[in-house]
C-alpha cells in the first residue's frame, strides 16, 4: 500500500483512550455536528417539545417567518447543524477570540435551536457569557425577541452572530443597526446568507398564497458593508459566492462606535 492509500485505522485500545479524554473534557464533542445535533434535538423533545413566539412583531419582520421556522424544527434534521459553523468555525480563529473567547460575552440572532449555543460552547465561549434571541424559542436559553429591537442594552456584547437570519427582513438596515447598538466599541459582527440568483430580489419565508413580501438578496460583502456604513472599522473576514449563481455571503467585521 502506497503512502497515498494509507487509511488511517483506530484499534480499540486508541478508540477507547479517545473516549476517555472526551469524557474529561465533554464539551470537545461539541465541535461535532452529529453530536451538537443529536443533543440539541434529544433536549428538546426530553422537555417536551417547548416552542415559544414572539407575539409583538417588529416592522420588517416577514410574514411566514415564524411558521417556516417551526416546520424546519419539527423536521427529523431539527434544523441545519452545519451552516452556522461557517461563520463560528472562521470566527474562532480571529483574535481576540482565539486568545480571550471565555472572557468575552456573545449574543446569537436567531439560533432557531440550541445547536449554536453548543458550537460556542465548544470553542471555549462560557455558557454564562452566551445570550441568544429569536422569534420562535426551542430553549429556556434562547430568549424570545425581535432583531429588529434586540431586548438588550447598549454594548452589551463583545461578540454578535446573525447567521442566515437577515435575510427574512426588508428592515435590513434597521436589522444591522440593532446589532451596532448592542456591540461593544471595537467588538466583532458576525453576519451571512445564502445569495441565490434564482430568488431575484430575496428568499421568501411565506408560501405564494400568503402575503407576498420578501428579503433581501444579498449578493456581496461590499452589501454588508453598506449597511453598517461609517460603524464598519475593519473586515476580517469575508467570502463571496463563487460565480454569481448561490453561495454564502459572510463577513466578520470590527466595529466602531461614533465619538
Amino acid at each position: 500500500m502506497t503512502e497515498q492509500q494509507t487509511v488511517f485505522v483506530i484499534d480499540g485500545p486508541q478508540f477507547q483512550k479517545m473516549v476517555s479524554l472526551l469524557a474529561q473534557n465533554p464539551t470537545e464533542l461539541f465541535l461535532s455536528e452529529v453530536c451538537r445535533q443529536s443533543l440539541a434535538r434529544d433536549r428538546w423533545q426530553a422537555a417536551g417539545r417547548p416552542l415559544k413566539f414572539h407575539d409583538q412583531l417588529a416592522e420588517g419582520t416577514m410574514p411566514g417567518t415564524i411558521a417556516h421556522n417551526r416546520k424546519e424544527l419539527e423536521t427529523e434534521a431539527f434544523g441545519s447543524a452545519r451552516r452556522t459553523g461557517r461563520l463560528l468555525n472562521p470566527l474562532s480563529a480571529l483574535e481576540p477570540v482565539y486568545s480571550r473567547a471565555p472572557e468575552l460575552t456573545v449574543l446569537s440572532i436567531g439560533p432557531r435551536t440550541e445547536m449554536e449555543l453548543l458550537h460556542l460552547i465548544g470553542l471555549k465561549f462560557q455558557p454564562k457569557n452566551i445570550r441568544a434571541v429569536d422569534l420562535i424559542s426551542s430553549s429556556p436559553l434562547i430568549d424570545v425577541g425581535d432583531m429588529h429591537s434586540l431586548p438588550y442594552p447598549d454594548k452589551s456584547f463583545d461578540v454578535v452572530i446573525s447567521g442566515w437570519a437577515i435575510a427574512y427582513s426588508n428592515r435590513p438596515q434597521r436589522c444591522v443597526d440593532e446589532m451596532i447598538r448592542v456591540c461593544v466599541n471595537g467588538g466583532l459582527i458576525a453576519i451571512g446568507i445564502t445569495f441565490d440568483a434564482a430568488n431575484d430580489e430575496g428568499v421568501r419565508a411565506a408560501p405564494r398564497n400568503e402575503k407576498d413580501i420578501e428579503g433581501n438578496n444579498f449578493r456581496t460583502v461590499r452589501d454588508f458593508e453598506v449597511l453598517f456604513g461609517k460603524h464598519l472599522h475593519r473586515v476580517l473576514f469575508q467570502q463571496d459566492p463563487e460565480g454569481q449563481q448561490k453561495g454564502p455571503v459572510m463577513m466578520i467585521a470590527q466595529i466602531k462606535h461614533s465619538a
